[in-house]
């Protein structure tokens, strides 16, 4: 299995979320249940804005680039002949 790694705006969007997600419930403390809400939205975000269609992987290059990386690859090998 492949790991993702996280960027610095990635956990300051994980620490939002899980403070407003306390807000909602009218608490000025976050708990548990609070990141854990907030780590299943990022986790599904994620995997609906980075799936690669061609492979079903998560791709975070089509987040960063807007193209993944097999259709790259293919491309590439268009490209060689």
């Amino acid at each position: 299995r492949k790991v993702i790694s996280a960027t610095p705006r990635q956990l300051e969007s994980l620490i939002r979320l899980s403070e407003a997600h306390a807000r909602m419930r009218f608490s000025e403390l976050v708990e548990e249940a609070d990141v854990s809400e907030a780590e299943r939205l990022m986790r599904d975000s994620i995997q609906t804005a980075a799936m690669d269609p061609n492979t079903g992987q998560i791709d975070m290059e089509i987040i960063t680039t807007g193209r993944s990386a097999s259709s790259r690859h293919v491309a590439q090998e268009y490209a060689a002949e």
